[in-house]
């Protein structure tokens, strides 16, 4: 059995045995909260199997915001953003290349016909999960399809047909970059391997993920929220369980147990690249179970593939990128000495981030609210590096 599936057996309502840190990151917190950066954040990690921090400060959203701030805790359940890219559907390709069903160099015109046109028929997997597809940073996925709502057809909207509509229109979006030759964060990347993975194992991405990763771990907190089912089901999402999100000028309001992302809401909350939702405690079973196919005990991931997506290099790029995974040796995310050329995370601009480092076999859970503020990017980032950096420093 693997480490991943040990940790829910341990405590998570107590402090770590690493005090030093937690009381670190506790500061770091309390800084942020005072500063108005952030209105709160958990923070877990865990080594050898245990757990060595355990943080949860502050407030669900903001004072005098709609619903009502009230305490996070350990298990509030938060908007993960673009770690989707990484925890769902770059996890999915590392399943699926694990069972032999597919390599990293197989096109992606293999299972999506429409892009063998052109340059895109030269696109691989490994391009899409590298960023290096050759695809612009902005998409306008969201606005198109509100115009197809809007126009002639009515309830496209946030809706299940909303998915496929926007498969079809990023099978004509122009690459702005010639394949691999530039390293490029593009959602069209991740949005498009996630209908591959669609493709691949013949059901939508949500219940994918849900059959073959979070399934088999035990992530219970780990999924997407289908708007066209929520809708047609008249459910309404118990927001004291979630941290708002952030807002919206789109739909001119918080957002709360809705994704915030406007591409992956308007393609009604499921993306490749977006709208995954999740606690702490499920991210860092998700973290410890790549830890553990490196030492080759996982039951679902194999060691050579897990091996290959945290490679410290893409080849034939001078970048601190991976597939789907960022380096940690940029001062950008922590400030430690000795951060090891192993060591990665993965970063969204809803304020979470997860850290996987292998060498001292520690995973780190980072999810904080800054997102409901004005305009947090830079403090967020410096406070985020903050942490990190107490995370990561040798007691």
């Amino acid at each position: 059995m693997s480490v991943a599936l040990n940790i829910h057996s341990q405590d998570i309502g107590t402090q770590g045995w690493r005090g030093g840190v937690s009381t670190r990151v506790s500061e770091a917190l309390d800084r942020g909260i005072a500063e108005g950066v952030v209105t709160g954040g958990v923070v877990l990690a865990a080594q050898y199997g245990r757990f060595t921090v355990q943080v949860c400060k502050g407030t669900k959203t903001s004072p005098g915001a709609s619903p009502e701030p009230c305490p996070l805790e350990f298990s509030t359940v938060f908007d993960l953003g673009t770690l989707t890219e990484v925890v769902c559907t770059a996890t999915l390709m590392m399943r699926l290349i694990s069972t032999g069903k597919v390599s990293l160099l197989d096109r992606a015109s293999r299972f999506v016909p429409a892009l063998a046109i052109g340059e895109r028929s030269q696109i691989t997997l490994a391009h899409l999960l590298a960023h290096v597809a050759g695809y612009g940073s902005s998409i306008t996925v969201a606005d198109d399809i509100a115009r197809a709502h809007a126009g002639s057809r009515p309830g496209l909207l946030a809706s299940s047909g909303a998915r496929n509509y926007a498969y079809k229109l990023l099978h004509k979006v122009a690459q702005r970059h010639a394949i691999a030759t530039r390293q490029l964060r593009s959602d069209a990347d991740y949005i498009i391997l996630g209908e591959i993975c669609e493709a691949i194992v013949g059901m939508p991405l949500e219940k994918a993920f849900s059959r073959f990763i979070a399934a088999p771990l035990g992530l219970r907190s780990l999924n997407f929220i289908d708007l066209s089912t929520v809708r047609s089901k008249g459910i309404q999402p118990k927001t004291e369980l979630f941290a708002v999100s952030g807002a919206c000028p789109r739909r001119g309001r918080l957002i709360c147990g809705e994704v915030l992302d406007e591409h992956t809401w308007a393609m009604g909350g499921v993306s490749g690249h977006n709208g995954l939702f999740g606690t702490a405690d499920d991210l860092l079973v998700w973290g410890a179970e790549l830890l553990a196919a490196l030492k080759g005990r996982s039951d679902i991931l194999h060691q050579d593939v897990v091996r290959s997506f945290l490679a410290p290099t893409v080849p034939g790029f001078d970048s601190d990128w991976r597939l789907g995974f960022e380096g940690l040796s940029s001062r950008e995310h922590t400030t430690a000495a000795g951060v090891a050329a192993e060591a990665v995370m993965v970063s969204s601009g809803t304020g979470c981030s997860v850290i996987i480092e292998p060498k001292r076999d520690l995973v780190a859970v980072v999810l904080t609210s800054g997102s409901v503020l004005k305009n947090p990017s830079k403090r967020s980032t410096s406070l985020r590096a903050d942490i990190h950096t107490a995370l990561l420093e040798t007691e």
